[in-house]
């Protein structure tokens, strides 16, 4: 098993944020001198927190009006991504399998079938980064529940928190519908459509 850069700062930065989330919530000092041991706890942290972000996937989805990916393959976008030529790319999809009735998640996977290993390509990159735009987030709301729950009365927490968690949900709204045009992408770029 090898560790990218990327899987150990994604997983220490929410784990950082949420141990300092309990640390706080908990009323327990830092000490410096466990530095290593709060080193492993972040990262154990942060791997939960992943974990916990995807298991939200679908709520986020939910209140994100849909799946990105289907989303632009439904013709939609989102602020200033949309995929143009979407009518063409699903009929091409939908010459790839038996399912007369194929639903626009079921399309995305044969895309994604067919684009994910492809050289010169960014889709791991932004496959990266949205998992870690939805860990972030899933930190933030986690953090700001423990934080507020100690400081219910105090309306400068919730001047504070609630725009931050607004900027990342829709950050996290924006990664993934820019992951699924780069997998649509680069599959027209293969396909020639």
């Amino acid at each position: 098993m090898t560790f990218k850069a990327y899987d150990i700062f994604s997983s220490l930065v929410p784990g950082f944020i949420m141990l300092l989330g309990l640390l706080y919530f908990l009323n327990i000092p830092y000490d410096k001198d466990f530095v290593i041991g709060y080193t492993a706890l972040a990262f154990l942290l942060g791997y939960v927190l992943n974990t916990i972000g995807s298991w939200l996937e679908h709520f986020y989805f939910f209140t994100w009006g849909g799946k990105p990916s289907s989303q632009l393959l439904s013709g939609k976008k989102v602020w200033k991504i949309r995929v143009y030529n979407h009518v063409q790319i699903h009929q091409h999809l939908s010459q790839k399998t038996t399912n007369a009735n194929a639903t626009n998640d079921e399309l995305f996977s044969i895309a994604m079938r067919n684009v994910n290993g492809q050289k010169d390509s960014r889709i791991e990159d932004f496959n990266a980064i949205y998992a870690f735009s939805r860990t972030l987030l899933t930190t933030v709301i986690i953090g700001s529940i423990l934080i507020m729950t100690k400081n219910y009365s105090d309306w400068k927490y919730y001047a504070v928190l609630i725009p931050i968690i607004l900027t990342l949900w829709l950050r996290c709204k924006q990664r993934g519908y820019y992951y699924a045009k780069e997998v649509l992408n680069v599959y027209c770029k293969i396909n020639n459509i």
